[in-house]
C-alpha cells in the first residue's frame, strides 16, 4: 500500500511540474513578452479572410476548371475553413496554413495554401 502511495505521489509531482513547464528537457514556447505575444498572434491568424479565400478558389475554378458552370452558381454557399497546422493525411500532400474550401451542394473540395498560393482540387471533376 505504501508503494502505491509513493507512485501516486511521484505522479502528482511530475504532473504538477509539467503543468507549469518546468520539467527538464521539455520546451514550451510561452508567449511571455509583448514581442512573442504579437508573433504568436500573427502566426495564428490567417493572411486571407474567409471571403477572400473563397473568391481566390472561385477564380481558379473559373480559369482552370472545365466544368466550372457546375460549381460557380454555388459560390455563395461555399464554406472555408482555415488550419495553421494540418494534422491529417488523406492521401494528398498537405502543407501548413491551409484553407479548405468546400461546396456543400456538390461536395467538392479544394485546398488553398497561403504560403505558396497553390490551389489543389481534392474532390470534384475539374
Amino acid at each position: 500500500m505504501v508503494n502505491w502511495l509513493i507512485v501516486i505521489g511521484i505522479g502528482v509531482v511530475v504532473v504538477g511540474f509539467a503543468s507549469i513547464g518546468r520539467l527538464p528537457f521539455t520546451e514550451r514556447k510561452l508567449a511571455t513578452t509583448e514581442e512573442t505575444r504579437t508573433a504568436a498572434a500573427l502566426d495564428s491568424t490567417p493572411k486571407f479572410s474567409r471571403q477572400m479565400a473563397i473568391s481566390l478558389v472561385a477564380d481558379d475554378i473559373r480559369e482552370n476548371c472545365e466544368s466550372a458552370d457546375k460549381y460557380l452558381p454555388n459560390v455563395a454557399k461555399f464554406d472555408a475553413t482555415w488550419m495553421r497546422t494540418t494534422w491529417t493525411d488523406d492521401h494528398h500532400q498537405r502543407g501548413n496554413r491551409e484553407w479548405t474550401v468546400t461546396d456543400p451542394l456538390t461536395h467538392a473540395k479544394w485546398r488553398m495554401y497561403e504560403e505558396t498560393g497553390e490551389i489543389i482540387e481534392v474532390l470534384g471533376d475539374c
